[in-house]
Order: C-alpha cells, then sequence, then structure tokens
C-alpha cells in the first residue's frame, strides 16, 4: 500500500505502478487530490483529510474490461460504510453512494463514487478502482458538490479513512478476486436492497423515460417505457423524474 499526502489522482499513480508489474490488490491512498476525476471526466473534489480517497488494482473479469466491477464495487463499498459508520447507504445506478444529508432528513445526498479503468500490464488486463467517500464536510465547496453528503454528520462521529479503507479492501479480497462476470447470487441481491431508483419515474437520456426496474445480471439498468418495451440502458445519465434540482437524482450518474 502507498500513501501519499498528496496526489493528482491516485488512480494515475497506480496505473503508474501496473504498468511495472505491481499485483493485484496494491492500493494508493491520498489525503488530498488535486486533478481527481468521477465518471466521464468530471472533476471530483478531494480536500486534504476530508474523505477516503483511494485506487485498487484488481484482476480483470471474463473478457477484460470493468463489466460490472463498478457495480460490485459500490454494493461493497456501501458494507464497508455500514460496516465502519453504522449508517445505511443507498446505491443510484451506475456509480453512486447515497445517504440522507442529515439523519432523518428526506433528502438523499451524494456520499461518494467508483470509477472503474481498465488497463493492459505486462501481467495481462487488470482494472484500477478508484473509490471517493467524503468523511467531513471541508471549509468549502464547489458549486457543483453542493448535493455531497458527509458520513460523518450522518453517523455523529468521527471516522477515520484507515479504517474504511481496511474494511473496503477486506471486502474487495472476499469478493472481486477475481471480480465476477456478472451480478449473481448474494451481491446482486445487496444491490437490489440498495437501490434508490427501483420502482421510480427515471429520465436516463433524452429520447428514454419510463420506470426503473432494477439492474440486470450484466449491470445494465432496466426501464419499462409507456408501451410497456424494456430497455437495457447501459452507458449515460440518469434522473428521477419530477425531482428538483437540489436533489441528488437530478445529478448526473
Amino acid at each position: 500500500m502507498e500513501h501519499h499526502e498528496s496526489l493528482p489522482s491516485t488512480s494515475d499513480r497506480l496505473r503508474t505502478l501496473a504498468m511495472e508489474g505491481v499485483p493485484a490488490f496494491t492500493v494508493v491512498i491520498a489525503d488530498e487530490q488535486t486533478g481527481g476525476r468521477g465518471r466521464g471526466g468530471r472533476s471530483w473534489h478531494s480536500p486534504r483529510n476530508a474523505g477516503l480517497w483511494m485506487s485498487i488494482l484488481l484482476d480483470a473479469p471474463a473478457g477484460g474490461g470493468p463489466g460490472v466491477v463498478p457495480l460490485l464495487v459500490g454494493v461493497l463499498a456501501a458494507r464497508a460504510v455500514e460496516s465502519v459508520a453504522g449508517v445505511r447507504v443507498g446505491l443510484k445506478w451506475p456509480n453512486d453512494l447515497v445517504i440522507r444529508s442529515r439523519p432523518g432528513g428526506p433528502t438523499l445526498g451524494k456520499l461518494g463514487g467508483v470509477l472503474a479503468e481498465a488497463v493492459r500490464t505486462p501481467d495481462g488486463p487488470r482494472i484500477i478502482v478508484g473509490v471517493g467517500v467524503n468523511l467531513r464536510r471541508p471549509p468549502s465547496l464547489p458549486a457543483d458538490a453542493a448535493g455531497a453528503a458527509f458520513l460523518e454528520e450522518a453517523a455523529g462521529r468521527s471516522i477515520a479513512a484507515g479504517d474504511l479503507a481496511e474494511a473496503l479492501l477486506g471486502e474487495l479480497r472476499t469478493h472481486a478476486n477475481p471480480p465476477p462476470a456478472v451480478l449473481e447470487g448474494a451481491v446482486r441481491e445487496a444491490w437490489g436492497e440498495r437501490d434508490v431508483l427501483e420502482g421510480r419515474r427515471v429520465a436516463p437520456d433524452l429520447a428514454l423515460e419510463g420506470l426503473a426496474l432494477g439492474v440486470g445480471a450484466d449491470g445494465c439498468l432496466r426501464v419499462r417505457d409507456d408501451r410497456g418495451a424494456v430497455h437495457e440502458v447501459r452507458a449515460g445519465s440518469v434522473r428521477i423524474v419530477g425531482e428538483g434540482p437540489a436533489a441528488i437524482y437530478s445529478a448526473e450518474g
């Protein structure tokens, strides 16, 4: 495990290490990321000592690409948070962790996210998984982070980044060694228990609107339109129809 006070990106550092032939489950953690990123190239606000900013190298599932790894790691990260902080975590397809912005409050806020990227190393295909979890509120937030939630506020106590990292790594060693090619069994059931979209009217893109039916075994979001046809959404952004702009659901996934 490498620990840094500051890095542009833990995933970029891990990519360099992967090309040098480090083994699966090599971990890079930083107290601060100056160039952290989320899905679609969006920036990820990673201020010093405000969260867990962590990347893990995994073997690739069958096929070599990320596949269902982002959803799998979302489940495992949710379980790690719950075990360490005692706070129930929801999952928003495809890669967001959400919690109540305040205990008992009506609004869900984005606690964290998962980004999985394929890399071809001298030892074959691997997956770099970046995980970001907001632990405590920094002195200032950028405008695009207004929907963020913070674990210590929800838990009502201090949470150590190292404890959360250890719990997540334990989950990964148990359930992602190597990662499965499909979601099935207890992992798929765990996603369904935490799915904040299923049963809601959603708009995954400009051309489709309908009822979210949950995720398929291959990680797609299943949506039934008003004509009864079921669509399998594999990429893009999702919002819940009718939710206001302050709701986490209206942010891009």
